[in-house]
């Protein structure tokens, strides 16, 4: 389950989506900004509210690290 915490107009958080999307992986996109759960579960995990952040079946990736990204999706 890919799960990826941001809000619209956060010019990575667009290009992470847009990457995930080239390469047809299913995602969950949670825009902290209206979601305030999301927001929540968003800090819980990663001590910090800064966008984008992506959870990988609990790999947290803080920012879009398109390498570290591919070794969690076997890319």
């Amino acid at each position: 389950m890919v799960k990826v915490y941001s809000i619209p107009d956060c010019p990575w958080c667009v290009k992470v989506k847009k990457y995930l999307n080239s390469k047809n992986i299913e995602f969950e996109d949670i825009n902290v900004q209206e979601n305030v759960d999301g927001r929540e579960e968003m800090i819980s995990l990663t001590n910090q509210s800064s966008v984008p952040v992506i959870n990988v079946d609990g790999n947290v990736i803080i920012g879009f690290e398109k390498e570290k990204l591919d070794s969690l999706l076997n890319l």
